[in-house]
This record gives structure tokens, sequence and C-alpha cells, in this order.
């Protein structure tokens, strides 16, 4: 604690973070977290392998972040368990469908979450997951304290080759390389209620989403590293 600043480090295995209040704001980055720390940093999934860096910044009751996971397996997430039991259940989505999934879990090449929060509202402007059998793409909001949830996810698989099997209808889109739906998710975390999108309804571009993932993540942690560091004399 200097000149009404407080600054703090904190390292977990090879993990590493730092910390810096002042003016009433604060900046928070950490960096190369594994699975176990992931796991206890969030109640709705477990984690096997991988890395998570993560970003947060501004007052505690209005901030911004971001969080950025590479290289796990995602294990009973209750959100896609739930998605991806709805997408069973349409023989149109069939293709979207992960079999075995229940039993080695999904791996991740890379995700990524950029969001706001005020008030205990999260705002999440940007979410993507990346795995070589489904992408995810998103956007939406969500109240954790209120169990509460309104997402708009694009699901895109290349695994089009036997797009001429499935029975397409309004809601699939085909590029000839990928296929395409869109997904309404909404109410509880643990039961959310999901729901087929028309075409026209379709409000997320995964194209310029993917391309930020690849530079949004380091400008913002490298930013919160610089405040963090900034301490004034």
């Amino acid at each position: 604690y200097i000149n009404n600043i407080i600054t703090a480090q904190l390292t977990y295995k090879e993990g590493q973070a730092g910390f810096r209040f002042a003016n009433s704001k604060f900046y928070l980055y950490g960096k190369n977290f594994n699975d176990r720390f992931m796991e206890q940093f969030s109640a709705f999934s477990k984690f096997k392998g991988g890395r998570l860096d993560f970003s947060m910044q501004g007052t505690f009751n209005n901030y911004s972040g971001v969080f950025f996971i590479n290289k796990t397996t995602i294990v009973d997430y209750k959100l896609l368990n739930n998605i991806l039991a709805f997408v069973n259940t349409i023989p149109s989505l069939v293709t979207f469908s992960l079999p075995n999934y229940n039993k080695d879990g999904l791996y991740v090449k890379n995700a990524y979450l950029n969001f706001s929060s005020k008030n205990g509202l999260m705002n999440i402007s940007d979410f993507y997951l990346n795995s070589k059998e489904l992408k995810i793409v998103g956007k939406g909001t969500a109240n954790i304290e209120q169990n509460k949830i309104n997402l708009l996810l694009n699901l895109k698989t290349d695994l089009a080759s036997d797009v001429s099997k499935i029975p397409l209808v309004g809601y699939l889109i085909f590029d000839g390389k990928s296929l395409s739906t869109t997904l309404k998710v909404t109410g509880k975390f643990n039961k959310p209620k999901i729901q087929t999108q028309l075409v026209k309804d379709i409000a997320v571009a995964p194209l310029n989403i993917i391309k930020r993932t690849l530079t949004l993540p380091y400008k913002l942690i490298k930013k919160a590293v610089n405040n963090v560091n900034a301490i004034s004399h």
C-alpha cells in the first residue's frame, strides 16, 4: 500500500496474477492458470488440461473483462450439455451432435469471452468456442445472482459432407463448405430453454469475432499488466 494505491501479486503453479486499486478503480490480470484453477473459478463446468488468461478493469459495480482459454477439454458443462441434448432431439440438427461428448468431453482449441458487468448484470459482447467438431459464436446477457441467461448462439460445423442426408429447414445455412444454425438460450443456467432461430434472426458475426480472438485478448491483458505495474509516485 503506497500513496493510496494498493497492489498485489499472486502465483499459483505456473499461473501469475496482478492487481492494482487506485482512485476507486481496479485493474486485474492473470495468465497461465491451470485446469484446477479454472474449475474453482467456474461453477458450471469441469476442465481437463489447458490454460486460462484473463483481464478485468473498472469499479466493483461497473467493470469489463476478457477471458481466454487455450487447449482444454470441457467436461460436464451444464449449458453445453443442454444445447447438445436439444440438438439430438431435432433430425435437421443431427450434424451438430457430438456422440462421444458425455464420455470424452469436448476438446477446445481456444475459447474467448469479452464482457462488461454493471450492478450484477453481465453483458456478453463476444463469445467464441473453437473445437474441431463444432464452433460456437454468441452474445447476450447473464445474471449469475438471479440465475438468468439470455444468449443468441451461432453453431457452425465443417462436417457438411453429409449435408445431403439432412432434411434442411429454414434455420439451417449451408454455404457449400460448412453448416450453421442459430439458437436462442433463455431461462436458468442449469435448466435453460433452447429454441431454434430463423435465418433472418441471426445476429452474430462469426468471422469478425474469430478475427478479434487472435488479437484482442492479448491487447487487453497487456494493457492490464501495464496498469498494474504503473504505480504512481
